[in-house]
């Protein structure tokens, strides 16, 4: 090499760096070194790896070409090279902005794949929940709904409600463990709440205003056997596990600041209101234990119809299918399809059982009982 090195050279291939004359003449850079064929980059290949701004030092590299490097120290040579190659002297912005769009990439990608977890996979993910996590969960979800309403256990109520469980468990083939219990739930104004829950960890919480408008048995039999489905098929808990799973990666994503605690009443609402899917899979599953446990499921039936014409009076049919009008129009916390939404569609597709409920679920006396449990 006639000419006095100006650039260290890295081939890629040996474990150190090698000095080199590097010329340009606008379109090429020839780089020149001792006993070694002097390579040519064009100028328009070469990319930008560090420097970039005049009076710093360079370091560049040819496109495609992932293992030599060449640096040019600061001074005429390297500033002639960015002045000149505009792709040059723009490379650390262009760097900026692809890292920027990788890095948006790889946090769009991980919290898609999180979200598709939470949102189609829950169920799967609700049988690895602790039981002291569940319970814990359970605690504060029940403390939120029943606050300080009164228990309604009046013992011949409950020997009757507890018949009505009998009778329903005899139709499931392998029933869940759960417990149930009635509560004086009021709404502002002191109007009774007509719901019923199926909380975390097998409990079931029966509103006295449900027991009041139920019109018979099977209708009570109804609904506990639909209660009876969310807690067989995990719907709580698999709520829990979609709700809080989404609050973590918010949090995750937003640095803590994107998600609030459960302790709120949208809170509480966003695990005890299923999906519609989770809705029909309960009443798949209560219109298979009432028939097997000889109980007509025209009370499902009623009790549904009766509480979406009292939700949404002059509802059409055509309405009433309409997820956007069935959403607009429900009135939040004031009967049970704020929590369990429903269409007539739904409601229909539960076919009365051939020669009804044989025998009776309750006697007249054990029915007066139950409309009596609060008292």
């Amino acid at each position: 090499m006639a000419t006095k090195p100006n650039a260290e050279f890295f081939d890629g291939r040996s474990a150190h760096s090698h000095l080199a004359h590097v010329s340009f003449d606008g379109r090429n850079l020839t780089i020149a070194r001792d006993g070694e064929t002097s390579i040519i980059w064009r100028a328009d290949e070469v990319e930008l790896v560090a420097g970039g701004k005049p009076g710093q030092a360079l370091r560049l590299k040819q496109r495609g070409d992932h293992g030599s490097r060449l640096t040019l120290p600061e001074g005429d040579l390297a500033d002639n090279i960015l002045n000149s190659q505009r792709h040059i002297r723009h490379g650390h912005r262009n760097r900026f902005f692809r890292g920027a769009a990788v890095a948006l990439g790889t946090v769009a990608v991980l919290f898609g794949i999180g979200y598709s977890v939470l949102a189609y996979a829950p169920q799967a993910l609700a049988g690895l929940i602790p039981d002291r996590v569940v319970n814990s969960f359970a605690d504060g979800l029940e403390k939120s709904v029943i606050k300080s309403s009164k228990r309604c256990d009046n013992p011949a109520g409950q020997d009757a409600l507890n018949k009505i469980a009998r009778r329903i468990v005899s139709g499931a083939a392998n029933p869940p463990t759960f417990s149930l219990r009635v509560f004086d739930i009021r709404q502002a104004g002191s109007k009774k709440l007509v719901n019923a829950f199926a909380l975390p960890g097998g409990r079931m919480v029966f509103s006295a205003g449900l027991i009041d408008d139920a019109q018979s048995a099977d209708e009570v039999a109804g609904v506990l056997a639909h209660e009876l489905g969310h807690v067989a098929l995990r719907h709580p808990e698999a709520a829990i596990v979609r709700v809080y799973g989404l609050q973590m990666l918010l949090s995750l994503f937003s640095a803590g600041q994107g998600a609030e605690t459960l302790s709120s009443l949208a809170g509480v609402l966003a695990v005890l209101r299923y999906s519609r899917a989770a809705e029909a899979e309960a009443d798949e599953y209560a219109v298979k234990v009432l028939n097997a446990a000889q109980v007509d499921p025209k009370g499902l039936q009623t009790f549904f119809a009766r509480l979406l014409k009292k939700s949404m009076p002059g509802l059409s049919p055509k309405a009433s299918n309409d997820d956007s009008t069935l959403g607009a129009r429900l009135k939040p916390l004031t009967d049970m399809f704020s929590t369990h939404p429903g269409t007539e569609s739904r409601i229909e597709s539960i076919k009365p059982r051939p020669g009804g409920t044989q025998p009776p679920v309750l006697t007249p006396t054990e029915w007066a009982a139950l409309k009596n449990i609060c008292q």
